[in-house]
């Protein structure tokens, strides 16, 4: 087969879906040895992708054909045409799936948070979401999402054949994400980000209202009030829509200087805060995956994490949960968390259950995908 693969949701390698994109890849090039494969990609993000596989090359375009509006019209003009030297293109975000195709169209949706989160985007997209992307995704020949959450999402919310959608969870690399004895880790924290005191961390972009940054913030200080503590709260992530609004919040709490934010981290030094952290805090509104709650298991850390969406389905019945628009119930999970730590056999059971998010089998399984279609 000939595949086209588009890579334009990279996003300078900040986001989950650029993670998917990166690993994915990485993942087919290793065991795909039969197909050949186009990775259409924008000149700013070629750099992204490592090519180590004689069948994989890459078709570069001007950056300027990555930027929203125009790739939208790259995708169903250009493209279009295109698409007739491929067997199968594989479009790894909804909001990129052509309207008109010369091929059979495999996609990739991670999930249908406009829907559930009224403010994600401003109105322009948030009608360009909840209007349009429903017809790109039922111009699909074949869907793959990353839980059965964002599945049963998609059925409701677009109305696509529930058997032509196919459930394949993400991986981490485990290569990676692994523990750092902690005196290591304290040492390289201490070294590269100033980091002394003990912490909880929260990875994600600073996007708001989407992410709870702010719920966070004050769950935090009710903490700091009522004890005795030294810990610190940490935000790993570059900043997004909504980003000043939590810089503000910060700014007027009255613990200040103990909210940290060491803006966008390179993925090489997440374990290090993983396996350093007190505890891993993921208040998140709406997420289809949610990889910081795998890594974090994978890296022996004790982690707490928000009851909606598709977090309950990730973190099982590991992963002590929370209302994630209750900031007083996010305070109580903190609080009970941290006082009770995390016993060696909780830890060992979240580090194997991290394990089986293989990208192994996430990249033979997207290859069937791809036959099965053709």
């Amino acid at each position: 087969m000939n595949i086209g693969f588009s890579t334009f949701v990279l996003e300078g390698g900040q986001t989950g879906v650029a993670t998917y994109i990166r690993e994915l890849l990485r993942f087919l090039q290793l065991k795909d040895s039969d197909n050949s494969y186009d990775l259409l990609m924008s000149k700013n993000d070629a750099d992204l992708i490592t090519l180590s596989n004689p069948n994989f090359s890459k078709s570069v375009v001007p950056s300027i054909i990555g930027q929203p509006l125009i790739n939208i019209a790259w995708h169903n003009m250009v493209l279009a045409g295109l698409g007739k030297k491929y067997d199968v293109l594989h479009i790894p975000s909804a909001r990129r799936i052509p309207l008109i195709k010369n091929t059979k169209v495999v996609a990739t949706v991670h999930d249908l948070a406009a829907f559930a989160v009224d403010a994600k985007y401003d109105s322009a997209r948030m009608f360009f979401n909840r209007k349009v992307v429903p017809a790109m995704i039922r111009n699909a020949d074949h869907v793959i999402t990353v839980s059965e959450f964002t599945k049963s999402d998609i059925v409701k919310h677009t109305g696509y054949p529930e058997e032509k959608i196919s459930v394949i969870y993400s991986g981490i690399n485990s290569d990676l994400f692994r523990p750092v004895p902690p005196d290591e880790a304290k040492e390289m924290l201490q070294m590269l980000h100033g980091l002394e005191k003990p912490f909880l961390i929260y990875i994600s972009r600073l996007e708001h209202p989407a992410k709870n940054h702010v719920r966070l913030i004050e769950a935090f200080e009710r903490f700091k009030l009522e004890n005795d503590s030294a810990h610190q709260l940490v935000f790993a992530g570059a900043d997004w829509n909504g980003a000043e609004t939590i810089r503000a919040r910060a700014a007027e709490s009255p613990v200040k200087d103990d909210i940290i934010f060491l803006g966008f981290v390179p993925v090489k030094s997440l374990p290090l805060l993983y396996s350093g952290c007190d505890l891993m805090v993921f208040p998140s509104l709406f997420e289809g995956f949610g990889f910081p709650i795998i890594e974090a298991l994978a890296c022996g850390a004790p982690v707490i994490c928000s009851n909606t969406s598709s977090m309950n389905e990730i973190a099982s019945d590991l992963v002590p949960t929370f209302d994630p628009s209750n900031s007083e119930a996010i305070f109580q999970t903190l609080a009970t968390t941290l006082s009770k730590g995390l016993n060696d056999e909780t830890r060992a059971r979240g580090m194997e259950y991290a394990i089986t998010f293989d990208w192994r089998k996430t990249a033979r399984s997207v290859m069937e995908v791809y036959r099965s279609v053709v």
